[in-house]
């Protein structure tokens, strides 16, 4: 019985362990991306689907990177903003519409705050 317990213990640390070394990946991944389409970025050059990536990243990561309080206030705007806007969004034969719904305005905030980021390197926060 005791084996057991013990590699049933030991199979949920390895399932762990490898599933943040994913996460770590997949971070270091997004971050990377971030950083290669918004560093030294033409504004009028950054596509719709890098803009979304952008506010997604941020959801998804807003809390793990490092940011200034005006950066962390803007980011967290940012997300809230679009996901109200997605979910007002109409479906068409049950899909959302393609591109086309994210405000100029929203799009350009969302702009210079990733250049802003990206100009720093996305560093992760420290104690998190």
């Amino acid at each position: 019985m005791n084996s057991t317990i013990f590699l049933s213990c030991l199979l949920v640390i390895s399932g762990s362990l490898l599933g943040t070394a994913n996460a770590e990946e997949n971070f270091e991944s997004d971050r990377e991306r971030v950083i290669a389409v918004y560093k030294d970025a033409n504004p009028d050059n950054i596509g719709d689907s890098n803009v979304i990536f952008l506010v997604t990243f941020l959801d998804k990561y807003a809390d793990q990177i490092q940011l200034t309080p005006e950066q962390k206030s803007k980011a967290s705007d940012i997300v809230k903003q679009y996901n109200e806007d997605k979910e007002k969004q109409p479906l068409v034969d049950g899909a959302p519409p393609q591109g086309g719904w994210f405000s100029k305005l929203g799009r350009e905030i969302v702009i210079q705050l990733g250049i802003a980021i990206a100009s720093e390197g996305i560093k992760k926060a420290t104690g998190s």
